[in-house]
């Protein structure tokens, strides 16, 4: 019995500690994570105007209701035989489908195609009349008085990635006369064009004083179905990673209960971290070549990490205490421990990230480190000894071969780095704030580069701050500050700690007082929260009188914005500028 594909764990919820204002996913892009429908598998929809005055739903008797993610309908006359046939495009599979009009109709129409010359040559923006000299249509209002005119836009996008004919379809109904054809180009610019006749296809150039009567060529490709098919599974696969990723710190324990970082037992070397199970039959398989091949291994200079993670599925029934005695039986006497929830959840992050899609690992999975501690290759089942020798012994090579290309080529360009920037976000907000302190001091130069670090800087300096580390979270605020000079959420935090800290030695009002000023008037002061810091930077200058005003301000703007608990709190500030003391945060 095979057990590849059993997820390990699934890490799109987590247990950790949110830290407070961490702005969460959007839920569109979670969605799209997860490959969930979009539209919660509503079918498509279909209406028939009827004589203008009310709609059918003819969704199911057209073949319209497909349970599809539809993004966009192009419409077109494919075959040019007078009717609108339409293309759809799909997030999910079929991502194309060609919907062709065959319904028998004895309806008339007209189409135009226009080419601009003092305009753009599509013509997007003019507008099209069309007067009808018969218009007893079954399409059309039955009524007396002035004839009715059709009227058509020429524009571009018909909804995500999609763009419909440009040539302009008008629906006649029974009509069989045409009065006059009047263009309004983009500009203002009108012409009439008159002497078309219906069921033809024309062409009008700007400027020309004439409609040119067009015959379409016949198709010579024809359009035939075609079945759609489920892709195979791929219960084992090799993927090299083009972005070598920094890995995220890790850590493991050991049998004996000891807490190893990967870092820390394989210095300089390569890694092999191998996630395995007792009850996983070719995961013991594979731990036995692993074992008897363990001499070429060692010789290739990779380090073999063998975690378990009986610990973590509590739906199998094999005791959690049998993985040592299994490796034993099969000869594996490497580095071995147990796989903790931390490390699935901050493996299943990279394998997310890597992928932008949502799907729990499974056994065996492995990850083979570069000795820098960057991602080189995901391997997905079990893995061949030979190809992990080869791929080790190609390690500085590897990401420009093209096994690391999703097609067959060659780099013309110097590739660039991923930032992992949104990695390290999703890091902290699940609560690692010590990985990702580690994490940004080793990888500083790669994340700098990202327009949002100093948000990610001053959300782990809130981090650190939270749990009394303030020393710590004001160099942080202050490595925002070097990046965005008036970054004002750091301007903020950094002159809240100089002004209200408890220890002496790290208060400054001063500078306090300068950073809070520049950000209320770069915003122009009507920020509650900058105006109850302002207050509070005063009041450690013993400028008391300033700081009751800036207090009372701040009230009112919290107030205003409904801000009630925050104004409660400035209030009982306020009682202490009031009695001439400062705030002291505790």
């Amino acid at each position: 019995m095979s057990h590849e594909g059993t997820p390990v764990s699934d890490a799109s919820t987590s247990s950790a500690a949110h830290n407070q204002g961490v702005p969460q996913a959007p839920t569109l892009h979670t969605l799209v994570r997860e490959g969930r429908s979009f539209s919660g598998h509503e079918r498509n929809c279909c209406f028939l105007n009827l004589d203008g005055s009310k709609f059918a739903d003819v969704s199911a008797i057209s073949g319209f209701d497909f349970p599809d993610d539809g993004r966009a309908v192009a419409q077109c006359d494919w075959d040019f035989d007078g009717d609108v046939d339409l293309w759809i495009t799909n997030r999910s599979g079929p991502q194309v489908r060609f919907l062709r009009n065959d319904l028998a109709s004895p309806n008339h129409f007209l189409t135009i195609r226009l080419e601009g010359k003092t305009c753009n040559r599509d013509a997007i923006g003019a507008r099209v009349e069309l007067t009808l000299s018969n218009p007893q249509s079954a399409l059309l209002p039955r009524e007396t008085g002035p004839s009715p005119k059709l009227i058509k836009t020429s524009r571009a996008g018909e909804g995500y990635l999609a763009q419909s004919s440009k040539w302009l379809h008008f629906g006649l109904g029974a009509a069989t006369e045409i009065e006059q054809v009047v263009v309004r180009w983009p500009g203002g610019e009108e012409e009439v064009f008159g002497g078309m006749k219906v069921d033809r296809h024309y062409r009008i150039v700007q400027h020309s004083g004439k409609a040119r009567m067009w015959t379409p060529p016949e198709r010579k490709v024809p359009l035939e179905p075609s079945e759609l098919l489920e892709p195979n599974s791929t219960a084992r696969a090799r993927v090299v990673s083009a972005a070598r990723l920094p890995m995220l710190p890790l850590d493991y324990e050991t049998f004996d209960g000891q807490k190893r970082w990967l870092e820390q037992v394989a210095t300089g070397q390569p890694v092999l971290v191998n996630l395995w199970a007792s009850w996983c039959q070719p995961c013991l398989r594979e731990l036995r070549e692993l074992a008897q091949r363990e001499a070429e291994l060692r010789e290739a200079g990779v380090v073999v990490v063998a975690l378990s993670v009986d610990r973590l599925d509590t739906e199998k029934t094999t005791a959690p205490t049998a993985a040592p005695g299994l490796l034993k039986n099969v000869g594996y006497t490497g580095r071995a421990g147990w796989a903790t929830a931390a490390t699935a959840e901050k493996l299943q992050m990279v394998r997310d990230f890597l992928f932008d899609i949502h799907q729990p690992m499974s056994v065996p999975t492995s990850l083979l480190i570069d000795s820098a501690g960057r991602l080189a290759v995901l391997y997905r089942g079990p893995i061949s000894v030979d190809q992990l020798l080869t791929d080790v012994a190609q390690l500085p090579d590897l990401t420009s071969s093209p096994a690391a290309l999703p097609f067959a080529g060659r780099w013309h360009t110097p590739r660039k780095r991923l930032n992992p920037h949104n990695l390290v976000w999703q890091l902290v907000d699940l609560g690692y704030l010590d990985e990702t302190v580690a994490y940004i001091a080793k990888n500083k130069k790669l994340l700098e580069n990202h327009y949002d670090m100093p948000k990610l800087l001053v959300l782990v300096g809130n981090g650190l701050l939270a749990r009394g580390e303030a020393i710590l979270a004001m160099s942080y605020y202050r490595e925002a500050l070097k990046i965005e000079v008036n970054y004002g959420e750091a301007q903020n935090n950094l002159a809240w700690v100089l002004s209200t800290h408890p220890d002496e030695s790290i208060r400054d009002g001063e500078e306090a007082l300068r950073l809070i000023t520049t950000a209320v008037k770069v915003r122009s002061g009507k920020a509650s929260s900058l105006l109850d810091t302002l207050a509070a930077a005063y009041a450690e200058e013993k400028q008391f009188e300033q700081a009751i005003a800036a207090a009372k301000q701040a009230i009112e703007f919290a107030k205003s914005g409904g801000q009630y608990e925050l104004a409660k709190r400035i209030e009982r500030r306020l009682q202490l500028y009031e009695a001439a003391q400062p705030y002291r945060d505790e």
